[in-house]
């Protein structure tokens, strides 16, 4: 029996094959005759289980299934409108795929005993054959199994399947708020995002009380990029449910993920200053109840895209930070204590803690992989914390290099406390500001040093993080103002990325939609990483190059805007760029390998890609920024010496990008400086050698 061979009510009966034939035949009978003629034939399946009989018992059961139909032919009691069928041998995931889809066990006089004892068989409801005919019950089956095949297919490789059914449910059970935030993802995910919110909306006419539906539509009116909308809405919420922090931060807080003019991006700034303040202001913690939801609203948010505006965030982030420590000590009032270095009393190892949403295939944390790989096991033990839900190669890798690993999602509680347990010395955050709920942890004190690395590298604002590891090479002459934290410059660029292996080239450029006579420039950055104030340069380099064509991986900078820049010097931008998806691993090597240049971001620099690059031997035009997060590329290419391809400002930057372009000895020079010069930033165990140094240093100071 296949999967697509059920309908909207789904039958089984346990046959015992052991018994004699003339009982097995009667049961088939008494079933099929009742079912044949059922109102609702034409959407039943009827499933004879036949999940432990060999090959050629399936043959004589399916004669026997055969006759007793013919039989009942004669007696023109038979309909073909009625599905039935043996489930056949099913593997263990299909028969947990169906069995998820049957609405009714059927009893019969002759059933397996032993199947029908088993506990996931015992949970299928059972139902009478003189029930099944009842108006009331089938309905029921078929409005249930409609949100089953919604949620089958939902998680499915079709999702777009799951939406027929989702709306026939919600037609007949219009109160049930989960289902408008099932189809409302549904369609998200498959590029309908007008009908996502066009779903939470009607939700919200039929339950106008479900905050959980006000929360999603704000969030979709985000997603949308309808921030003005989604702010104002957010407004709205707020005031109808004055006591949802959530609704209040999002109606503060909230901003967009790119901007159209660089007047834009101080109208919101503005806008999230004066929240901020008037957040502060009114915070309540006086009870339990003010102290839990003042908790709830703070783990649903984090200012992530506060730092892609290009400024300095350090007050802005510090006052965020004394909020968020407030909140979390009220809360957990025995987690906020000064702790003692339990190493030094002991003369044990050095504890070390990593605690992150993201141990696993994520940028942010990648770079700090070698830091446990190459520790000094002596010395120190490695404790990892992983309370996020990916799990995948690099997860198994943090795992391997940590002394102890625990993989601890959605429970703060249980993390904290064994943290706490665990008596760390040190606990780094390889970032901050991603995720809410490990701000929210980073904003408790449990151990006595904490620190943060640059995975986001902006200061985190809590008054519970002591120190912010970064990178001499990357850091500028006054970075200490940058940070509330007390600034740790690590010698280099402080960290030892992961060797990587870039394999044989598979593609053509002709299969990237680039042409193979052009100079291909690519940048690889999200959309949010690029500021309306730099349109122009991609602009000015392609009526210096005229067979320039400039690939935007991750779709990346707003089209609108490069459409704006290009037709501004009397250009075409869509003669010039070409836009991408996220690529495949190998498909993405072979991208950087066919390029002739890597364009850098300005304020906010590329890291994992800079590296990416750098093993591809691709030339990098960059210019540094005011912060560290403008300055990755410079300082990588700083270690490694190959510092030709750096600007001082953007006038030199488009001077270097057209240099490299029509300048093919020269291209071809920095292209093997950087095959010569590459090994310092891999799998070197310097930078972890230097991280130990400190937290010794910092020990000592406590002890």
């Amino acid at each position: 029996m296949l999967i697509n061979e059920l309908r909207d009510i789904n039958l089984i009966i346990f046959t015992d094959w052991s018994n004699l034939e003339t009982a097995i035949a009667e049961d088939l009978m008494n079933v099929l005759r009742t079912l044949f003629t059922h109102p609702a034939r034409e959407d039943i399946t009827l499933l004879i289980d036949s999940q432990r009989l060999s090959d050629e018992l399936q043959d004589h059961a399916n004669s026997l299934l055969f006759e007793t139909v013919l039989k009942l032919s004669l007696e023109d009691a038979v309909s073909e409108d009625l599905n039935v069928g043996l489930t056949g041998q099913l593997t263990t995931q299909q028969w947990s795929i169906i069995k998820s889809l049957i609405n009714f066990h059927i009893p019969i006089n002759n059933e397996d005993r032993y199947i029908i004892q088993q506990k996931e068989i015992a949970q299928i409801t059972k139902c009478d054959l003189s029930e099944i005919q009842q108006p009331s019950i089938y309905e029921a089956a078929r409005r249930e199994s409609w949100h089953r095949w919604g949620d089958y297919f939902a998680n499915s490789e079709s999702p777009e399947k799951a939406i027929p059914y989702y709306r026939k449910y919600l037609s007949s059970c219009p109160q049930e708020i989960n289902y408008y935030l099932k189809l409302s993802d549904v369609l998200c995910k498959t590029g309908q995002m007008q009908g996502a919110m066009e779903t939470l909306q009607n939700g919200i006419s039929n339950c106008p009380q479900a905050e959980e539906l006000y929360f999603w539509l704000i969030i979709r009116l985000k997603q949308s990029q309808n921030y003005l909308e989604a702010r104002n809405f957010a407004q709205q919420v707020s005031e109808k449910f004055p006591e949802n922090y959530i609704f209040k931060i999002f109606s503060y807080l909230m901003l967009p993920e790119t901007y159209h003019t660089p007047e834009e991006i101080d109208t919101y700034r503005a806008w999230f200053q004066h929240g901020l303040e008037k957040l502060i202001q009114e915070i309540t913690l006086n009870s339990p109840d003010e102290q839990k939801k003042a908790f709830r609203g703070i783990s649903h948010h984090t200012n992530f895209f506060l730092a892609y505006q290009g400024k300095n965030d350090v007050r802005l982030q510090q006052q965020y930070g004394r909020l968020v420590h407030q909140i979390m000590a009220e809360n957990y009032p025995q987690w906020i204590q000064a702790r003692p270095i339990s190493s030094v009393s002991n003369n044990q190892r050095i504890k070390v803690g990593y605690l992150s949403y993201f141990l696993c295939s994520w940028s942010g944390t990648v770079l700090f992989l070698n830091w446990l790989k190459y520790a000094d096991n002596q010395n120190f033990e490695i404790y990892s914390y992983h309370i996020g839900h990916q799990i995948d190669a690099v997860t198994q890798l943090f795992q391997s290099y940590s002394t102890k690993f625990y993989h601890l999602p959605n429970n703060l509680e249980q993390v904290c406390q064994q943290v706490i347990d665990d008596r760390l010395d040190v606990l780094i955050f390889p970032e901050l500001g991603m995720d809410a709920t490990t701000l929210c942890i980073a904003g408790l004190r449990l151990a006595p040093i904490q620190c943060m690395a640059w995975g986001q590298p902006v200061t985190s604002g809590l008054p519970t993080i002591d120190y912010f590891l970064s990178s001499e090479l990357m850091e500028p002459v006054n970075g200490q103002y940058h940070y509330s934290e007390s600034l740790v410059p690590l010698p280099g660029v402080g960290i030892s990325y992961p060797a990587i292996k870039v394999d044989s080239i598979r593609r053509n450029r002709l299969f990237f939609g680039l042409r193979e006579d052009a100079i291909v420039y690519i940048s690889s950055q999200a959309a949010y990483k690029y500021l309306p104030h730099h349109d122009y340069i991609y602009a000015k380099i392609a009526r210096q190059v005229p067979n320039a064509q400039f690939m935007f991986l991750r779709s990346g900078i707003s089209q609108e805007r490069l459409k704006r820049a290009f037709a501004a010097v009397g250009l075409d931008s869509l003669d010039y760029c070409v836009f991408s998806p996220v690529l495949p691993r190998d498909d993405y090597f072979d991208l950087l390998s066919l390029a002739d240049i890597y364009l850098d971001t300005f304020n906010w620099a590329g890291g994992n890609t800079t590296l990416d690059a750098i093993a591809c031997h691709l030339p990098i035009v960059t210019c540094p920024g005011e912060f560290m997060r403008g300055r990755h590329s410079y300082g990588f290419l700083q270690a490694i010496g190959v510092t030709q391809t750096i600007a001082d400002d953007t006038s030199e930057y488009i001077q270097i990008a057209v240099r490299l372009a029509v300048d093919i000895d020269w291209r071809y020079s920095v292209r093997e400086a950087l095959k010569m010069s590459i090994n310092v930033l891999f799998d070197n165990p310097t930078a972890t050698q230097n991280l130990e140094a400190f937290i010794k240093k910092a020990i000592a100071l406590r002890s």
